[in-house]
């Protein structure tokens, strides 16, 4: 289903895509594990926002965001009544994320801050991705975001349940933090290049200046940290495995943080990269040469193969480290997007009444009802 500012239900349309192993996958040194049916239909469950419960949780209300228009300088966009049509505009900014309720608080802020700082926002379609009460979440979004174009998909968690091993964190082990590996895949296949956010950012800028990132040769494009330690996010058992960390040879791997990218879907269809990520998952079950959850094989696939973006644009850190989550300040230089990666939250820690210095500049985001607001 599509929602938008002139239509309020689409057709639903699910397109499934199947691509082949290409020559340079086969030649990996380990062996792909089969592939797991991409969509199941979601259940139609009406249920008004604010009295969901999720997994033991309840969500909360959200006050409606204003409305926000395209000024005059803006390219002109398909409005048609097609659903095709509608997602696969060329001159819209796509953007994906992933929706769940433990975060939903902050997609909402992410939400709401591209659409604040974007001189087109009618030009931006977001797609977002739910493992479950997928119809309800439609209609939260929609009740806080009655003029958003967006489309919810329904990520299917069979597909990487039995591929996920322990982390350091249980956090990271939630299958939705790995569905950026299958956006090409449920994605339409007209959609060529998409921006992933993950949902604990606030964006201080245009949107468009990071969608018109040249990529090059690359499949992704993200801020890069070379300065970082490499060997540190793979065991010894790896590194001592010449099969597996040749894997590094002739390249300069960098650090990059995955909850901001440019992503190129026609490349990742190409060289079908969701396969080859899933074969690395497959080697960390049976030796476990990583322990950072999702991370660990998108540096192993892209590592010396990443289009540099600016620092500005993933300002990350800001939740603290993973032990204590103990506050961080910015990093010098200009600020594009602010990033709670770790294991500080700004709304929890608001909450709480333990913000850190940082947090008051996601708070102005925050679209929780007044009557929630625990911290007035």
């Amino acid at each position: 289903m599509v929602y938008r500012s002139d239509n309020r239900l689409l057709t639903w349309s699910v397109v499934l895509t199947l691509f082949s192993l290409v020559s340079a996958i086969r030649s990996s040194p380990f062996d792909f594990p089969a592939r797991a049916e991409l969509h199941s239909e979601p259940s139609l469950v009406s249920q008004a926002p604010g009295t969901n419960a999720v997994s033991g949780l309840e969500w909360p209300d959200f006050r409606e965001a204003p409305a926000f228009r395209n000024g005059r300088q803006c390219a002109f966009v398909n409005r048609t009544e097609n659903e095709l049509d509608h997602i696969c505009d060329r001159n819209s900014v796509h953007i994906a994320m992933t929706l769940d309720v433990k975060y939903l608080r902050g997609s909402m802020a992410a939400v709401f801050s591209i659409l604040k700082h974007t001189g087109c926002p009618e030009n931006v379609i977001f797609h977002f991705f739910a493992a479950d009460r997928d119809e309800q979440l439609r209609s939260l979004i929609f009740s806080t975001f009655p003029f958003l174009r967006f489309k919810v998909y329904h990520f299917n968690e069979a597909l990487v349940n039995r591929r996920i091993s322990p982390s350091v964190r249980p956090a990271l082990e939630h299958p939705l933090n790995y569905a950026r590996s299958y956006l090409a895949d449920i994605l339409e296949p007209c959609i060529q290049r998409v921006i992933y956010l993950d949902s604990d950012l606030i964006v201080v800028d245009d949107i468009v200046k990071l969608w018109g990132t040249k990529l090059g040769p690359h499949a992704i494009g993200a801020p890069e940290y070379c300065h970082t330690n490499m060997t540190k996010y793979f065991t010894d058992a790896f590194w001592s495995n010449r099969t597996l960390s040749r894997v590094f040879d002739g390249k300069k791997p960098c650090y990059f943080n995955t909850g901001v990218m440019v992503m190129d879907m026609m490349k990742w269809r190409t060289e079908n990269y969701r396969a080859v990520i899933e074969g690395w998952m497959a080697v960390q079950n049976r030796t476990r040469i990583y322990d950072l959850g999702s991370l660990p094989p998108f540096l192993l696939v892209f590592g010396g193969s990443v289009e540099p973006i600016d620092h500005r644009w993933n300002q990350h850190g800001l939740g603290g480290d993973n032990l204590e989550g103990k506050c961080r300040p910015l990093h010098p230089g200009p600020v594009s997007l602010l990033h709670w990666s770790g294991k500080g939250k700004p709304w929890i820690r608001i909450d709480q009444k333990k913000t850190c210095p940082v947090d008051s500049l996601w708070a102005p985001y925050d679209l929780l009802a007044p009557s929630a607001l625990s911290y007035q």
